[in-house]
C-alpha cells in the first residue's frame, strides 16, 4: 500500500544589523589676550662726590719742609736724646776717672775721645725717601639708581573646547521572515471529504 507523505520545509527568520559610526570632532577658539602698560616710567639717578685725600707731610719732611709744631716736637725729642747720651757719657768718663789709681792713661783716652771730630756721612738719596711716604685715601662716589616702572595690565579670555561626539547607532531589521512549506508526495490523496 502506498501511503502519502507530507514534506515540511521551514526557514528561520534572519535579522540584519546596520552600524553608524560618525567621526568625533574637537575645536577650540584661540584665546584673546591684551597687554596694556604705561611706558612713562621714572628713573632717578643720584650720585655722591668722590673724595681724594693726599697726605704729603712725610714727603715734605724728607725735604725738611716741616710745620713749626712738628719741628718743635722733633727738636724736643732730639734734645732729650742728647741729654741722655751726655749723662751716659759723663757717667762712663767718671767711671774711667774713678779707676785712675789702677793704672792706665784715663785722661788721655777721654781727651782723645772728646777731641776727635766726627766726619759727616755723605750719601746719595732721593726726596721723598720712598714712594710710600705719600699717602692716599680715596672714597669713591656712590651711585643710587631708583626706577619706578608701572606693572603691565594683562587680561586674557579663554574659550572652552567644543567637543562634538555624535552617537554611534546600530539599527536592526528583518532580513528574512520565517516560513513553512507543506508538500504531499506519493499516493493520491482524496481531498474530498
Amino acid at each position: 500500500m502506498n501511503l502519502p507523505q507530507v514534506l515540511i520545509e521551514t526557514g528561520r527568520a534572519e535579522i540584519g544589523r546596520q552600524y553608524s559610526k560618525p567621526q568625533m570632532s574637537i575645536s577650540q577658539r584661540n584665546a584673546v589676550m591684551s597687554v596694556d602698560q604705561d611706558l612713562a616710567g621714572r628713573l632717578h639717578i643720584s650720585t655722591t662726590a668722590s673724595k681724594l685725600f693726599i697726605d704729603q707731610a712725610e714727603a715734605f719732611a724728607d725735604a725738611d719742609l716741616k710745620s713749626p709744631l712738628r719741628r718743635v716736637k722733633e727738636n724736643a725729642a732730639k734734645g732729650m736724646q742728647n741729654i741722655s747720651q751726655y749723662v751716659a757719657k759723663t757717667a762712663r768718663e767718671g767711671e774711667q776717672l774713678k779707676r785712675i789709681e789702677n793704672g792706665g792713661n784715663a785722661l788721655a783716652q777721654i781727651a782723645r775721645q772728646n777731641g776727635e771730630r766726627q766726619l759727616p756721612e755723605v750719601g746719595q738719596g732721593t726726596i721723598p725717601g720712598n714712594a710710600f711716604k705719600v699717602k692716599f685715601d680715596y672714597t669713591p662716589s656712590e651711585v643710587s639708581v631708583n626706577v619706578e616702572w608701572p606693572d603691565p595690565n594683562i587680561q586674557f579670555q579663554t574659550f572652552e573646547p567644543e567637543i562634538h561626539i555624535p552617537r554611534w547607532e546600530t539599527s536592526a531589521y528583518l532580513k528574512q521572515k520565517e516560513w513553512i512549506n507543506f508538500t504531499v508526495v506519493g499516493a493520491n490523496v482524496n481531498q474530498q471529504l
